[in-house]
């Protein structure tokens, strides 16, 4: 029988970067403006970005990204979307489990012999557990 057990791997750089994509993605979705019947002839928008890696001597990043698209002649002074998205500490797996990328996980097949697979998104497996003995109905 195969079982297969989460790996607590770290986050890889390009992980990081999708899982900000995915949180700013999900906040600015909610948004009318960003409904699929609204059309645009172009747009501006600026992308103030702020990335803190933990425990890691890699530096912060701090970058400001300014995007143009399309026809720029027709762009007025309007209300702006202000979207503030941050992004909390939590474990590897439920970052990817949450920005719904692969996530690692250690295959142990009926022969005993372990290999690293990544498994598409879903829920994260549980790590093994003590197996429950039968009861019988009525048995106390």
């Amino acid at each position: 029988m195969q079982s297969e057990v989460s790996i607590a791997k770290p986050l890889s750089g390009p992980e990081c970067l999708e899982a900000c994509l995915h949180a700013l993605k999900s906040a600015l979705s909610k948004d009318d403006r960003f409904m699929s019947h609204v059309a645009y002839s172009g747009f501006h928008a600026v992308i103030d970005f702020k990335f803190r890696p933990s425990m890691s001597f890699v530096p912060d990043v701090e970058r400001e990204v300014v995007v143009q698209e399309g026809d720029q002649t027709e762009l007025l002074d309007e209300p702006t979307v202000t979207e503030k998205v941050e992004i909390p500490k939590r474990p590897p797996n439920q970052v990817r489990e949450e920005a719904e990328m692969p996530q690692p996980v250690l295959v142990t097949d009926g022969q005993g012999q372990s290999h690293e697979e990544w498994k598409k998104p879903g829920k994260t497996p549980k790590q093994p557990s003590v197996p429950k003995h039968n009861k019988v109905k009525g048995a106390a």
